[in-house]
């Protein structure tokens, strides 16, 4: 049965109020709200701060049993459509309390549905950090994770370029995220392929490639060549 309504949950851990976190968490939510609506789907979404959880889940490993605001939390993933998990990473790997969130959820809480990665750090060089240790972990709990996982370094914010390449992996991820969702769930209307690929309706040419696509629509192809920073740049920080 066709639906046009979307639920996405955010799993965050967020340390402060105002973290950079949070805000990243904001901003992919924000996208998959526009993307969704491009296509006539009402998309809903709901926050989850593990940060709330800490003792809760300390206790659960500790004792096994969870706590009222725990079993809602669990409720709330398994009652969503697609989800959102976003941590800061530390020391080469995303904090301990977001993982351990994920290791104490129901085995099968993730079963057909779509999941993006995202993750905050200091540097590029963290940037797989989330993906290395996550993607396994979602996938475990048989989440269907979207190729494209968004990292926000502290030059992503503070500056012009940064923030545009920001924006396009974030537009990027959400479009992924949403397009998955309505084809497991059956929602949107004719339009839904072009929230993946507007430029595949858009008159392009049989001779049009993937990065000429991706370029038209201001996104970085991050399998261009042109495109990858050398190892040894990334590590001159």
């Amino acid at each position: 049965m066709s639906t046009n309504t979307m639920n996405i949950v955010a799993v965050t851990t967020s340390l402060s109020e105002d973290s950079t976190t949070l805000k990243l968490t904001n901003r992919i939510l924000g996208q998959t709200a526009s993307a969704g609506e491009s296509v006539g789907i009402d998309v809903t979404t709901d926050v989850i701060n593990v940060r709330s959880l800490a003792t809760a889940l300390t206790d659960m490993t500790l004792t096994g049993f969870r706590s009222e605001a725990l079993e809602q939390a669990f409720a709330t993933i398994a009652a969503a459509d697609a989800i959102v998990t976003v941590a800061p990473v530390y020391k080469a790997a995303p904090v301990g309390l977001h993982a351990l969130f994920w290791q104490l959820v129901d085995d099968r809480a993730l079963s057909r549905k779509p999941v993006l990665i995202a993750s905050t750090g200091g540097t590029a060089r963290h940037s797989l950090a989330g993906d290395a240790v996550l993607r396994p972990m979602l996938s475990y709990l048989k989440g269907i994770v979207v190729p494209t996982t968004v990292f926000a370094a502290t030059d992503d914010w503070g500056t012009v370029e940064g923030g545009r390449a920001l924006t396009a992996r974030i537009r990027q991820a959400g479009e992924e995220l949403v397009s998955l969702t309505a084809a497991i769930i059956g929602a949107g209307n004719d339009d839904l392929a072009e929230v993946a690929d507007p430029d595949s309706h858009a008159g392009a040419g049989a001779g049009a490639t993937r990065g000429t696509s991706s370029a038209n629509r201001g996104i970085v192809d991050e399998f261009d060549p042109a495109n990858v920073t050398p190892f040894a740049q990334l590590l001159e920080g």
